[in-house]
């Protein structure tokens, strides 16, 4: 089981964190938020190894008591980071995708939207310096980007060129897709707009 997946798990089963009853107000998730952005950035610039509470609550703006009480440690902090940045994806990917209609034009949204994610993420930087963390956490959420994407463009991935001839099933085509975004992760192109236009143009192009 990878780290990350121990720290998530670990934060799971603990049913006692502090301010479990008011987790829901506006004010704690504003709060909750707030510190899950400062940890975010600051892996970027510090990496997780030389993360400190004490940089998370200054960098958040809140006291380290205030800290300690949403978070015990900065384990649960990385856990909850990991899941809060899962559902910035998710999020934004629901309002790109909403105003679309067309196959292909919802395909490269989708495209366009998660290469740009992938370019601009904090922890992108990492894996050179902390590559294990950085495996650990694609290990962990390209399973899930996976499950999204055939989530919400399913039937759009079915109308494909490759899988409405047959080549590739609709599930290995995401498989495809995700490999591709694990690989920009891994090996940065040095003209990441030109990879989202290649692989779109394999993705949207009709056979000749």
């Amino acid at each position: 089981m990878s780290n990350m997946s121990q720290v998530t798990d670990a934060l799971q089963a603990d049913s006692e964190l502090p301010d479990a009853d008011p987790a829901s107000s506006p004010g704690h998730r504003a709060t909750e938020e707030r510190i899950l952005d400062a940890a975010l950035r600051l892996i970027g610039r510090r990496g997780v190894k030389r993360l400190g509470m004490q940089e998370i609550s200054e960098a958040a703006g809140v006291s380290r008591g205030t800290l300690y009480r949403y978070f015990p440690s900065k384990d649960h902090v990385l856990a909850a980071a990991a899941a809060h940045d899962e559902q910035r994806f998710t999020d934004g990917l629901d309002k790109v995708l909403a105003p679309l209609l067309g196959p292909n034009e919802r395909i490269g949204a989708f495209l366009d939207y998660a290469f740009d994610y992938i370019q601009t993420h904090p922890a992108r930087s990492l894996f050179e310096s902390e590559p294990e963390f950085v495996m650990s956490y694609l290990l962990d959420h390209l399973p899930k980007l996976r499950t999204s994407l055939v989530t919400q463009l399913g039937a759009e991935l079915g109308a494909l060129p490759a899988v409405a001839r047959g080549d590739l099933s609709r599930d290995e085509l995401a498989d495809v897709i995700v490999r591709l975004f694990a690989s920009s992760w891994i090996i940065p192109d040095s003209d990441d707009r030109t990879l989202v236009q290649s692989i779109s143009t394999i993705l949207l192009s009709a056979p000749h």
